[in-house]
Parts: structure tokens; sequence; C-alpha cells
């Protein structure tokens, strides 16, 4: 979302060594609830429109909450519609 389509992330896969204990650990940071989370300015232009629609952490949270996990799709519900300017949701 902050890169505006420009970097794309990749799918996360493991394959676990049945014979083998594996251990993961997650690292998580949430930014303060009233943060807009958006498109960054300067990766925005008349030629590159932003192609996301910004929200603050919180309204974030309540949507994953609503729509429920769904990996990369989740990004793709954030994206703008031509007549929208609101995320896709339940």
């Amino acid at each position: 979302v902050i890169s505006n389509g420009i970097f794309k992330s990749v799918e996360h896969r493991v394959v676990a060594n049945s014979g083998r204990e594996r251990i993961s650990a997650a690292f998580f940071c949430n930014p303060k609830t009233d943060v807009p989370i958006g498109p960054a300015p300067d990766l925005v232009s008349n030629e590159r429109p932003a192609r996301y629609v910004s929200m603050t952490f919180d309204e974030y949270r309540l949507f994953i909450r609503q729509v429920g996990p769904r990996g990369k799709c989740q990004v793709e519900s954030l994206k703008k519609r031509p007549t929208l300017d609101k995320v896709d949701g339940p």
C-alpha cells in the first residue's frame, strides 16, 4: 500500500522437515491507532495516481476483523475503485 503498488511482496511458504523440530518467531510493529496509512505522497503523481485507499491503523484493524485474513487478497481489497473511495467489505 505504501509503495502504491511499485514494490511487490512475495508469498511466504515454509516446507517443514517432519523429522526435525521447527521453531517460528513472529514480530509485529503496530503504529499508533490514529496514524494514517496510504500511498507515500512521493510515489503518487498525475501519471501514477494513488491505487489504494488511505485509512487509519484503527480503520485497517476493523477492516481486517470484518473481512477476515485473506493473504495477498487483503491488499487487493484495499485498492481504489473508479467510483468508490471505500474498501471492499462485507
